[in-house]
């Protein structure tokens, strides 16, 4: 008797989780996709920024809901925009990707997995209507972060707009920060890094 119950928990179980619905998938239009940093400085109101492109990607939507996705993050196109490449914008692009912060060249990817999807309540116009938390492994370690954006979808098409900061430390990126090193004094550059993320995606 207790074979055939729990033979029918297991037919149950298996074929709920058949019938739930997978979602369906997004690609990420990466030439209509944009990713834009700021790093600062602490003790003064400088700041770089630049952009970095996204290599590939896919949204998932349920019920016309975004459920999960993915993104492939090129590291190795990283752009200072606020300098001339002649004038000290090669050379911050080159220190950025050094070992100092995100070692491109042991870490040429970075990835953002989704892992859940909440709507936030009474949300309007064009403020962010989900938090989305996801895992980001950068320069090989993986942590997770929750961040605001404003989803919409319209036909085949979803849009994610997003903005946000995230303590680099805890990727391991630690040059000059104060946290870590207590000789760099007015050098010490903040250890938060500002993301603005626009996705466009098309099923």
């Amino acid at each position: 008797m207790k074979t055939s119950i729990l033979a029918l928990v297991v037919l149950v179980t298996l074929s709920a989780l058949t019938l739930r619905d997978p979602g369906t998938s997004y690609p990420v239009d990466v030439r209509q996709s944009s990713m834009r940093w700021a790093g600062y400085y602490l003790f003064s109101f400088g700041e770089h920024n630049g952009t970095i492109n996204l290599k590939k990607g896919e949204l998932i939507v349920t019920d016309n809901q975004l459920t999960g996705g993915s993104f492939e993050i090129d590291m190795n196109s990283i752009k200072n925009l606020d300098m001339a490449a002649n004038n000290g914008g090669d050379d911050l692009v080159n220190h950025l990707k050094s070992d100092d912060f995100f070692s491109t060249e042991k870490f040429p990817a970075a990835f953002f997995e989704i892992m859940k999807v909440e709507p936030i309540k009474d949300a309007t116009g064009d403020q962010p209507n989900v938090h989305i938390t996801g895992t980001l492994t950068l320069k090989g370690v993986k942590n997770t972060l929750k961040i605001p954006a404003t989803v919409k979808h319209s036909g085949s098409t979803i849009t994610a707009h997003s903005k946000f900061k995230f303590d680099r430390t805890k990727w391991n990126v630690r040059y000059s920060s104060e946290k870590f090193f207590s000789d760099v004094g007015d050098s010490a550059i903040s250890d938060a890094i500002g993301i603005e993320l626009n996705v466009r995606a098309t099923k």
